[in-house]
Formats: structure tokens, sequence, C-alpha cells
């Protein structure tokens, strides 16, 4: 066994598939699934099995596969520090589209020194693409948010996906809208009102990841959006958009001419969670920016 080995089980663990890890290793499928069948002689279990969703790993495979994408993460490090990169800043991190969270971020970054290399994969995305980059490995930590109500079923998927766990904060989702809508006067947004307005949703957040169906139930006034910087402008330019966010930044705020109102939306207590593999070793920069995090979090907090 050796690590080339660790790497093409942990593959066909992430695409589920043979065909689609051979295609994505760049190299013939037979001699893929070869190798597979020989790892698995040599460890004396089977590592995955077949169903009509794919490949899937078994209960031994699910504990190997966790162990290899950690043998393989130490693997990486020590040859980061033998190549010499040891002084590079390297942060690969996966986070739900929050303003709390990139400005943690922009803080982190204004730390580092101009003249340090940089390896750095800043991923916003929903609550299953962000469990998938995290156990996969390739990306050492990640932010998960779900509704209070659901955390239950996330710290179960957390340990049934070898995953660590922490609250980061726990919230509720609030109104954001130009300081000139015509509600920025009212102490609180109520449902009832905002639903005659047009509200921004992001097109591919899923139901744990944001405010179950938005105010506009039928979403007769929405406007869906892939990309986190353009709500700003839309919410600034557009008379009477709206959107649900977490508690943001003043300074964010303050820089599109923005207000967040609370408002009457029943089940809306909303948790945060930080995500990293069991055994995966946080390094120097991912405790940098989760101590910006928590700064941000601080500083939003009596929102």
């Amino acid at each position: 066994m050796n690590t080339l080995h660790l790497k093409y089980a942990v593959e066909v663990e992430r695409t589920g598939s043979i065909t689609k890890a051979a295609d994505r290793l760049y190299m013939n499928q037979p001699h893929l699934s070869k190798t597979i069948r020989e790892l698995e002689e040599t460890l004396g279990m089977a590592i995955f099995r077949r169903t009509p969703k794919g490949i899937v790993p078994t209960e031994k495979g699910t504990e190997f596969l966790a162990a290899a994408r950690n043998i393989l993460a130490e693997v990486e490090a020590m040859e980061r520090i033998m190549s010499g990169a040891a002084s590079k800043v390297s942060l690969h991190v996966a986070v739900p589209r929050a303003s709390y969270v990139s400005h943690a971020f922009t803080e982190f970054m204004k730390t580092v020194p101009p003249d340090r290399e940089l390896d750095i994969d800043y991923r916003e995305t929903n609550s299953a693409s962000i469990v998938e980059h995290v156990t996969s490995g390739e990306c050492g930590i990640g932010i998960v948010r779900c509704r209070a109500d659901y955390s239950t079923y996330f710290e179960d998927m957390f340990r049934e996906k070898n995953l660590r766990f922490e609250p980061v904060r726990e919230f509720e989702y609030l109104a954001l809208m130009s300081d000139r809508h015509p509600l920025a006067n009212d102490e609180i947004a109520r449902c009832e009102d905002l639903s005659r307005y047009i509200e921004i949703i992001h097109g591919d957040s899923e139901f744990q990841s944001g405010v179950p169906n938005g105010t506009n139930a039928h979403r007769e006034k929405t406007i869906a959006i892939y990309e986190r910087g353009s709500q700003f402008e839309i919410l600034k330019r557009i008379p009477g958009a709206y959107m649900w966010v977490s508690p943001m930044p003043e300074e964010v705020l303050s820089t599109f001419s923005l207000t967040q109102k609370r408002s009457d939306m029943p089940d809306n207590l909303h948790r945060d969670f930080l995500i990293s593999r069991r055994g995966y070793r946080l390094t120097e920069d991912d405790r940098g920016f989760i101590e910006k995090l928590g700064d941000t979090v601080k500083e939003t907090s009596s929102l």
C-alpha cells in the first residue's frame, strides 16, 4: 500500500464511481478497479460496495477512508515543508454566503505580510457542498448553517461523516434593505409587509441554509442571484428590494447604505457550525481565520 493507492480510494469515494474517478485521475477504468481490489485484498476487507446509486463505502471502509484523508493531508503538509513552502499562507475554507464570515476573512488577510506567497481557496456555497468539500479534504475547515430546530439532524450527520463540529454562533435572520426602503424606518419588518416587495434569494441555496421558502412563499416577487457581491448593488438600486441575512458588520452596512431589521418570522433561530475532519490538525492560518471569525461574531452579537 502507498499514498497513491489512498488517493485513488478517496477519489472513488468522492465521485461514487470507478469510471468518474478514473477520468479525474487520468487513468483507465480497468486499472483503477484492479488497484482498488488489490488494496482491499491487502487490507483484508471491502472498502466499497455497489448500490443502485453508485459505489459507497462499507462501514469499515468509511473508517479507513477517514484515516486515508488524514494521512494524505499530513503528507501534503510535509511536502510543503520539504519544498520550502512552509512560509506560504495556506487557507482552504468553505462557508455560507454570510457577510460576517467574509468580513472575518478580509480581516485575516489584512494580517498577511505582503511578501508572503498565498495558497487561498475561499468557497461560498450551500451546506451540502460545504460538508462535501470538508469531508473530501478539498477544504480544511468549513462553516455549515442550519435552522436551530434541525441541529440534531446536522450533528448526527457530522458524526456519521467523521467530522468534528462546534457552534460558531446562534442568530435570527434579519431583513436587509436600503436605508431608503419604505420599511426602513419601521422598528420591526413584518413578513406581511415585506411580501409586497421584491425578495433577493440565492438561487443555489438549500432549505437548510436559508429561510424556508423565504417570505414570498410562492416566489411571485423574487430575484435569484448566484454571486453574493451583486446583492448589495441590487438592494441599493432597486426600490423595495430586500433579502434575509445573518447579522452584518456595521462597516458593510454603511458602505452600501443598507439597514437590517428584526422581523416577526416564526422559527427564525439559526446556527452556524465550524466543521473539520477528525484527525485534521488546524494550521496556524486556520487558527488565524477562526480568531478573526470570533472577533466578528462579537462585533455583531448585539444585533
